[in-house]
């Protein structure tokens, strides 16, 4: 329950600093674009006087040479502001666009957005266009459009990682209690495994501490739970990633996500 009202409260605070600021008629760009990517802007799809471009938030250079390319449009003057936000998200989610709803954590949204709301934010993604750039491979081209009573901005960027499946509700039984496949058990599997077959040194997984996931994320159609996994550094008890592994529900598949956001099987013998 913390978790959603973080990502609730931490959706708001991003829709009232993209909607934030005004200033003098911008020109209206046919579409926006970062690195590679492109996606029609809201200018080209709506009707004429529907919205006014009043300021556009451009990157500096130094962000830029850090790869924090990020740019917002901002609109006022709109007389129906979610509407035409809702036009725009449905357009984006057209084939020709390619974009699918995603949170703050790159995960596919499972529900709809509320544009019968007074205020919103939707997030949407799709992989960057790599143009045979690495980097640009393990990245998602993020639009994230959010509306108020009388205004709506447009914010793209290029964010490191991947879309991920949507977290499914854990398996129960006739009875309610959770099935075979509980936390407790792919815990005790899981610390069972050598640490060589993790990729990891030493001769026990006692070495580490598990950070298993509350519910279930698929990978290559397989129900899994994701482990988060930790070095515990003495004397100072502070905790080092090491990486993070995908256990499926029956025990039988094992995955490892690298560096660089893609995921692999592993071989259990």
């Amino acid at each position: 329950m913390k978790k959603r009202i973080l990502v609730v409260c931490t959706t708001a605070v991003l829709s009232l600093s993209l909607l934030a600021g005004c200033g003098k008629d911008e020109e209206s760009p046919p579409s926006y674009a970062v690195g590679g990517d492109e996606v029609v802007s809201l200018d080209s799809v709506m009707d004429e006087g529907a919205a006014i471009l009043v300021s556009i938030q451009k990157p500096t250079e130094a962000a830029i040479e850090l790869g924090k390319e990020e740019y917002t449009y901002r609109y006022s003057e709109t007389e129906k502001p979610a509407e035409l936000a809702e036009n725009y998200v449905s357009i984006l989610r057209g084939e020709e666009q390619g974009f699918t709803l995603i949170d703050e954590e790159n995960r596919m949204a499972e529900e709809e957005p509320d544009f019968e709301s007074l205020t919103g934010t939707v997030i949407l993604g799709k992989a960057a266009a790599s143009e045979e750039d690495e980097e640009a491979a393990n990245q998602i081209f993020r639009v994230i459009v959010a509306w108020s009573e009388y205004s709506v901005a447009i914010q793209v960027s290029h964010q490191e990682g991947e879309i991920l499946p949507p977290l499914e509700p854990e398996p129960e039984d006739g009875n309610g209690e959770s099935g075979p496949t509980a936390m407790s058990e792919q815990m005790e599997y899981f610390t069972s495994l050598s640490p060589s077959l993790l990729g990891l040194p030493g001769d026990s997984m006692e070495e580490y501490r598990i950070y298993p996931v509350e519910g279930w994320v698929r990978v290559n159609g397989v129900s899994c739970r994701q482990m988060n996994v930790y070095l515990l550094e003495l004397p100072e008890s502070t905790n080092t990633f090491l990486g993070t592994y995908y256990l499926s529900s029956d025990l039988q598949e094992l995955y490892v996500k690298s560096d660089t956001g893609s995921i692999s099987k592993i071989d259990l013998g």
